[in-house]
């Protein structure tokens, strides 16, 4: 049986309000940068804080935008440049030579799996409030805009 998240935004009629005044081309910036900046927070620090392995490794955790959904879809995580962690997160097999010599597995350590699971919340509450302070800074100095 899946279960199911339920997640509420307080303050949202405030929030449509204000981003109808904005076009299409701020509006998809604002909502990128809030997006990028809450990935890289909660989840691309703790990855990488999280592995003991060289810079190289490091360099390939990162934010890829989303090749089906450009505007505002983004990922965040090991890239294929970083392919070698795939065998440490889900191991490997026995493996043999063909004279049936035995050159052992490698077990599995999972590290970046549970962080980018238990990161869902803190990626919500931190695009949340980034998005929102963002917004009201974004529309203060539209209103001193208008007023000069």
């Amino acid at each position: 049986m899946a279960s199911s998240v339920q997640y509420k935004l307080e303050g949202a009629d405030q929030i449509i309000k204000a981003l109808d005044v904005l076009d299409s081309k701020e509006l998809i910036s604002l909502i990128k940068s809030a997006e990028r900046k809450a990935l890289a927070q909660e989840v691309i620090k703790p990855i990488k804080a999280a592995l003991p392995y060289s810079a190289a490794t490091k360099k390939g955790i990162k934010i890829v935008a989303d090749k089906e959904d450009r505007l505002t879809g983004l990922y965040a995580g090991v890239s294929s440049d970083a392919f070698w962690l795939r065998f440490l997160e889900g191991g490997t097999k026995i493996r043999t030579t063909k004279n049936r010599a035995n050159r052992g597995q490698i077990a599995p350590r999972p590290i970046t799996k549970p962080i980018i699971i238990n990161s869902a919340d803190g990626v919500i509450d931190f695009f949340n409030k980034d998005f929102g302070q963002t917004l009201v800074t974004l529309m203060q100095r539209k209103i001193k805009r208008i007023k000069k």
